[in-house]
């Protein structure tokens, strides 16, 4: 699961900066503490649907279009070569 946290703080922190924003502001914008906030951006938490929801509203930005973003981030080679790598690990 980390592989793919990894893009949603990467655009999250990208889409925050490009907007003039703090970490504060935008956590105040939305009712989320800042702390949880940046535990997102630094991939050390997941965030639920609902608080991606809430991002994309604090960020002005359509849920697509974030979705859009971190899908430009991944890298399906090096994903897909390293979940066969996990797999045959598994065996």
């Amino acid at each position: 699961m980390k592989e793919k946290t990894i893009y949603i703080g990467k655009v999250i922190r990208s889409l925050r900066k490009a907007k003039g924003m703090t970490q504060e502001e935008l956590a105040n914008e939305i009712y989320l503490d800042r702390s949880y906030l940046s535990e997102i951006e630094r991939n050390l938490k997941a965030p639920s649907l609902y608080t991606i929801f809430k991002l994309t509203k604090g960020l002005d930005i359509p849920p697509g279009e974030l979705t859009v973003k971190i899908y430009d981030c991944i890298d399906f080679d090096t994903l897909f070569e390293q979940e066969l790598t996990d797999q045959k690990k598994d065996k």
